[in-house]
């Protein structure tokens, strides 16, 4: 037998006259608030006239289910309710109009970083306009809209081929419960295969976000040894999570404790744990073999206000193809040799340009 169900648009303005006739049950009045929440993301005038009316039911229960949908009202609206809501006898009621306008204040914060964001970027480009002239900005443009193509091709790429397998494993779970067939074996391999997936996925989305980041201009007067320090803790705690012996490695810092930078801590703390996290993983393919393993840190001041890092180690390296890929720096790129996200490098990258430095890379496959 098939079954269709079909939704009734809801007649707001019949419902309101139904509500001040005092005609429908406290369940059904809650119940069409909640079926409805969709719909107040963008309310009518009829659905804020319904709002009105229920905000002063007899029932805290459907007093809560107005206070928790008010938070996309018009402003005039918003205030009109909030000011009832917020002071309603019931404690529930109260705390459900509070947390409605803080998320209404947390959506303009992030509605206003964006507009200035775009509004910066126009700016920008007018600018340069001003300066370089109409072809030189239509240039850059084209090439910043190249590039986000990119992220963007790559990122779906990335998510993709996380999703698929994963995809692939609850189907074959499902139509093996379906038909009553399915081994502890089959559910604890396919329901691994599906955490794997959804872990790494969380890994790709955390690393686009760090990624695109922006790094706040606020700056600390930081020891370069203590962040050199934590960011080798950081990398040997998750090489050492990741089932390898990170004893069999020697870490080597030669970092003098009286240099010292301007630094947003926990940014350069990140930019060094995934350079330093790098160089532990380019030994994965070679901690079987008998050999002596190293990676050594050291730090030199050159010319006065600047430290140049070096991190050396002997891993495997990379060759030609890979280091002239890698240079690039282009988010979401990754190598045959090298897995990863892809971000891990650009973000560094930034970081450090951010905090007034560079970054380069030298390697050679096999050494």
């Amino acid at each position: 037998m098939v079954s269709d169900s079909v939704t009734t648009p809801v007649d707001w303005e019949q419902l309101a006259e139904t509500l001040r006739s005092d005609s429908l049950r406290w369940r059904e009045r809650e119940a069409l608030l909640a079926d409805n929440s969709a719909a107040f993301a963008r309310p009518t005038e009829e659905m804020i006239a319904v709002l009105d009316l229920l905000a002063g039911d007899p029932k805290w229960e459907v007093r809560r289910r107005v206070a928790e949908l008010i938070s996309h009202l018009p402003e005039d609206a918003l205030n009109r309710l909030a000011a009832r809501l917020t002071e309603d006898q019931n404690s529930y009621v109260r705390r459900a109009a509070e947390r409605s306008l803080d998320r209404r204040r947390k959506g303009q914060q992030a509605s206003s970083r964006r507009q200035r964001m775009l509004g910066g970027v126009a700016d920008d480009y007018e600018m340069m306009e001003r300066l370089h002239g109409t072809l030189a900005t239509k240039m850059s443009r084209q090439i910043a809209e190249r590039l986000y193509d990119m992220l963007v091709g790559a990122t779906i790429h990335n998510m993709r081929g996380l999703v698929t397998p994963a995809s692939t494993s609850a189907q074959s779970l499902l139509k093996k419960v379906t038909e009553g067939k399915a081994t502890q074996a089959e559910l604890k391999k396919h329901l691994k295969r599906i955490v794997d997936a959804t872990a790494d996925l969380g890994h790709l989305m955390d690393d686009v976000r760090r990624f695109s980041q922006q790094v706040p201009t606020k700056r600390r007067r930081e020891r370069l040894a203590a962040l050199v320090q934590e960011a080798c803790d950081n990398a040997r705690a998750c090489f050492a999570k990741s089932g390898h012996d990170v004893d069999l490695i020697a870490l080597r810092v030669e970092v003098s404790e009286g240099f010292t930078i301007e630094a947003s801590r926990v940014h350069l703390v990140s930019a060094l744990t995934n350079l330093i996290q790098n160089a532990f993983d380019g030994f994965r393919p070679r901690m079987e073999l008998d050999e002596t393993f190293w990676i050594r840190i050291t730090g030199q001041q050159r010319v006065p206000g600047f430290v140049d890092l070096v991190i050396e180690d002997n891993a495997i390296g990379f060759g030609a193809e890979d280091l002239r890929l890698i240079r690039q720096f282009i988010p979401g790129q990754t190598t045959l040799k090298h897995d990863g996200t892809g971000f891990g490098l650009p973000t560094a990258k930034r970081y450090i340009e951010a905090h007034g430095g560079s970054l380069e890379i030298d390697s050679q496959e096999g050494v």
